[in-house]
């Protein structure tokens, strides 16, 4: 390579971004501006908070748009070299993503003409559903070709790549490498991309470096065809330097082609976590919670634990209210630390456990949401209607009605009620004209001043008390869920809005803290014989070390359901 290149590795909470960002600061002092420096992540979320940090820190006078676009993913970046080489000439029109309603169609013109069975729902950032052995054959054709292409590897390794995903391909029934075949063919007719193609057409193109001056956070998270971007361009004369920063232990991308290994094999100065005796500081997981998750990971980590002795404790709740009650005992914990208000996670290895933990929390009426957007929808939107079967298009906020009905329940007549909860009662208990009427004489009322509980007792057929309950329009089981919730903070005196209580997977987790982790010990029963693959095992340990230091502050392993507990936490926390 003849450009310097600098490898800083640090565990979770080390400061790997902020040593970036310092970096950045040296480059910046020594004459660099925001087009002399690429700065590049694993996902959008990171590159925007990676701009944001340099806005503030680096370039505090530079336009918001050149620092937006110094900041960017590696697709990102692979695809601007693309654009300015004039071998992608409108994203918009010619960039495909699995999931993405607006391309169904391009999807299912090809699925058609080969009669694969197909769901246009299913995403390419599903951690899960990438790997589930049940998925229509079109989407697995689909999985493979990006896997293949991420992992430079030909069609003919596909059965090699299956089995890295976890698909079960018919390859008796389908001619598997044809459709390969046929897929890359009918994009290359239509000028048509995938995110992996691009990077592959970078990379085939050899085109040059966004900037004389890389930065590449997340190291650990790239793939081989993205990785050999990077090597092809820290190999052009005009690349000056490249940082990258990263940690293989927490290297959890195995099924997108992810390997530690491309982290540790390029060729670097090494600083940060250069051995034993010279780990940098967490100032996120304390010495307990270290431990723990070193005794997952099998071997120490790239960090030391911070100065507090942190609590790890191994929880068995029976039953969906003995889940509420540990949660609700981790919320009031949680509370009386310093600093701003602080979420509880509950982190699951697959959707499948996350769906059942959130799904027995808001039975017991503990309100909860997801990480990422849409994943846990208990308290955030239901359609309305009584019947499964003849449910509206409207949508209405369980937790916004919730509090509707506090109010409405607790408050008198003079009382102001904000005008989003009036209108949620609106929706929940009036139909056809009676509702419409209803919300604009309620709009108008709240354009002359403030919605009071008597405007809504009149809307709504005069004060009712719980016969409330009755006149919901919603299906039995959120009208218990509400009624739960409200008894649950009667009990306690105190409400927990869903936000402070979020449910997903490890991987929707990652870059993100919690004071107070819940770690599903859970696992797919099918999915056991996987892990006697020394590979995939020692992926496993990666994914359940990852969840254990999301934990500033507590961690608890969670026994919850009736699936077998995942072997690599045997003896954690006994």
């Amino acid at each position: 390579m003849t450009a310097d290149l600098i490898r800083w590795r640090g565990g979770p909470g080390a400061g790997k971004s902020s040593t970036l960002i310092e970096y950045c600061r040296t480059e910046a002092a020594a004459g660099a501006g925001t087009s002399d420096l690429a700065v590049m992540t694993f996902s959008r979320s990171q590159a925007a908070d990676l701009a944001a940090r340099l806005h503030a820190a680096v370039f505090p006078d530079a336009d918001a748009r050149a620092i937006a676009a110094m900041c960017t993913t590696i697709h990102g970046a692979a695809l601007r070299q693309c654009l300015a080489a004039g071998l992608i000439e409108s994203p918009r029109e010619q960039v495909l993503q699995p999931g993405d309603r607006k391309k169904a169609g391009v999807y299912r013109t090809f699925m058609d003409a080969y009669a694969l069975a197909f769901d246009p729902a299913i995403g390419a950032d599903d951690e899960e559903e990438r790997t589930r052995s049940d998925l229509p054959v079109g989407n697995q054709v689909i999985a493979l070709a990006a896997y293949l292409s991420a992992t430079l590897r030909p069609p003919k390794d596909w059965r090699e790549a299956a089995a890295a995903l976890g698909l079960s391909v018919p390859g008796y029934a389908w001619p598997i490498e044809d459709l390969l075949d046929a897929w890359s063919a009918y994009k290359t007719e239509r000028g048509l991309f995938e995110h992996e193609d691009y990077v592959r057409l970078a990379l085939d193109h050899e085109l040059p470096p966004p900037a004389r001056v890389l930065v590449v956070d997340e190291y650990q998270d790239v793939s081989p065809a993205q990785d050999a971007l990077i090597r092809q361009w820290a190999a052009r004369p005009e690349t000056c330097r490249i940082y990258v920063a990263g940690d293989e232990d927490q290297s959890i991308y195995g099924f997108r082609g992810c390997d530690p290994a491309l982290f540790l094999t390029i060729d670097a100065e090494d600083r940060g976590a250069t051995g034993p005796a010279s780990r940098p500081v967490s100032h996120r997981c304390p010495s307990r919670i270290m431990a723990a998750a070193e005794t997952i990971l099998s071997r120490p980590a790239n960090v030391s634990p911070c100065d507090r002795d942190g609590q790890v404790h191994h929880v068995c709740p029976g039953t969906a209210e003995g889940l509420a009650r540990q949660v609700e005992n981790a919320i009031a914990y949680a509370r009386t630390l310093p600093g701003e208000r602080h979420p509880v996670f509950i982190l699951s290895r697959y959707r499948k456990g996350a769906g059942s933990l959130a799904h027995a929390l808001s039975a017991a009426g503990v309100p909860c949401s997801g990480i990422r957007a849409g994943r846990v929808r208990f308290w955030t939107g239901v359609r309305i209607g009584r019947d499964r079967g003849a449910l509206e298009t409207v949508t209405v906020s369980p937790w916004t009605l919730t509090r509707a009905i506090a109010r409405y329940l607790a408050g008198c007549e003079i009382d102001p009620v904000p005008t989003v909860e009036a209108e949620a009662l609106v929706l929940s208990t009036l139909d056809g004209r009676e509702r419409t009427a209803a919300l604009t004489a309620l709009r108008i009322r709240a354009k002359q001043g403030p919605v009071r509980m008597g405007d809504l007792y009149a809307l709504t057929g005069g004060r009712q008390g719980v016969r409330i309950f009755d006149a919901l329009n919603l299906r039995p089981w959120i009208v218990s869920q509400i009624h739960a919730c409200l008894a649950r903070e009667r009990q306690r005196g105190s409400e927990i809005p869903p936000d402070m209580v979020r449910v997903d997977t490890v991987h929707a987790a990652k870059g993100l803290e919690a004071a107070v982790v819940l770690l599903h010990t859970g696992y797919l029963k099918n999915r056991l014989d996987d892990l006697a693959d020394p590979v995939r095992r020692a992926e496993e340990r990666r994914v359940y070390y990852v969840g254990a230091t999301r934990a500033s502050h507590a961690l608890l392993l969670l026994d919850f359901g009736e699936g077998p507990v995942c072997p690599v936490l045997a003896g954690v926390a006994a």
